[in-house]
């Protein structure tokens, strides 16, 4: 049994949806022949789930040397290419429960990502999942040795963290996860905190929303996503494109091919924070009404009497508080 480092002597494998081995000939599927090339390997492939949220979707996935590719069986030979992705710029992580909802088997999944994308790969057999992760995680390895650059400038923008905005660029290697970058920019920045306390968000010109990193992905593979797809055609798809200058490493790119990575207070961190406040500012338990509603600042909350009845009352849509709340609960819409 062949390691999964020793690729050149591993025969071309398929996982076929019962579960069993059958050896395939790469030619005989169009979408596997469309891959290839003269520096390029095809591994193996089989079939997943892949699950993110609420949904789960069955796909296809085809293991290349430097290229995952996942696409929609539509009969047994032929498939619709979803999605490519670069293995210098992929992950694999653990935290089923922050992708997915609902349980998943650990002895058959496993978190598979790259740049904008975070799922749960489950497989149909603990021996799959574990050929998989082995193979995924040793070419990943050896894709990223061969990165050119190897590290990176990388602006981090600092919002509602202190009184106003601010940023710090940071150089950052192919190897740095998202929290490893936070703590980065926290120690920069001179903020006290850990990594648990913030988030790194990404915005990209590829999403409709800003979205937030979970931790264990690369900041490095996401910037240098949108950088490769931002270089000529006949390069952006190589995994190291020695022609990468300067100017491709900052922000000089098209909209669509930006990207920022924003650091922001986590919600726990925040509900925490208020939490505090709300116990150090008050002996006595404030009335809800009062306390969703206060909008003084912070100095004043410190020193805001002990009564709940001596605040000004709010107001909800020009309404008093007390005129739409019974039994002092707030309207069923906003809880």
């Amino acid at each position: 049994r062949k390691s999964a480092d020793s690729l050149s002597f591993i025969p071309f494998i398929s996982f076929c949806r019962e579960g069993c081995f059958s050896p395939i000939s790469p030619e005989a599927c169009p979408l596997v022949q469309s891959f290839m090339c003269h520096n390029r390997t095809f591994i193996l492939d089989g079939h997943v789930q892949l699950k993110t949220g609420l949904q789960t979707q069955e796909r296809h996935l085809f293991l290349f040397t430097d290229l995952l590719v996942v696409a929609k069986s539509k009969s047994h030979s032929h498939f619709k290419l979803k999605c490519q992705a670069r293995l210098c710029e992929m992950w694999t992580a653990f935290c089923t429960e922050e992708v997915c909802e609902g349980s998943t088997d650990p002895e058959r999944s496993f978190v598979l990502g790259w740049p904008t994308t975070n799922c749960v790969a489950n497989f149909r057999s603990a021996e799959q999942k574990e050929t998989w992760l082995s193979f995924l995680q040793s070419r990943i390895r050896e894709e990223k040795e061969k990165d050119y650059p190897k590290s990176i400038p990388l602006k981090i923008i600092a919002k509602d963290v202190g009184t106003c905005a601010y940023s710090k660029t940071l150089s950052v290697t192919n190897v740095d996860t998202a929290n490893d970058v936070i703590l980065m920019a926290l120690q920069q920045l001179g903020i006290n905190g850990s990594e648990k306390d913030y988030k790194l968000w990404v915005i990209s010109g590829r999403e409709d929303a800003p979205y937030p990193l979970i931790g264990h992905e690369y900041p490095f593979g996401i910037k240098m996503s949108h950088i490769r797809d931002a270089m000529p055609h006949g390069s952006k798809h190589c995994a190291c494109p020695r022609q990468l200058q300067g100017s491709f490493l900052t922000e000089q790119l098209p909209q669509e091919l930006q990207c920022q990575f924003v650091l922001k207070p986590s919600r726990l961190a925040v509900c925490q924070q208020l939490n505090d406040l709300s116990q150090k500012s008050f002996k006595r338990k404030r009335s809800i009404i009062n306390w969703a509603f206060w909008r003084g600042p912070g100095t004043h909350l410190d020193n805001a009497p002990l009564s709940s009845t001596s605040a000004a009352p709010g107001k909800l849509f020009g309404l008093l508080l007390t005129a739409i709340c019974e039994d002092d609960n707030l309207p069923k819409p906003l809880l």
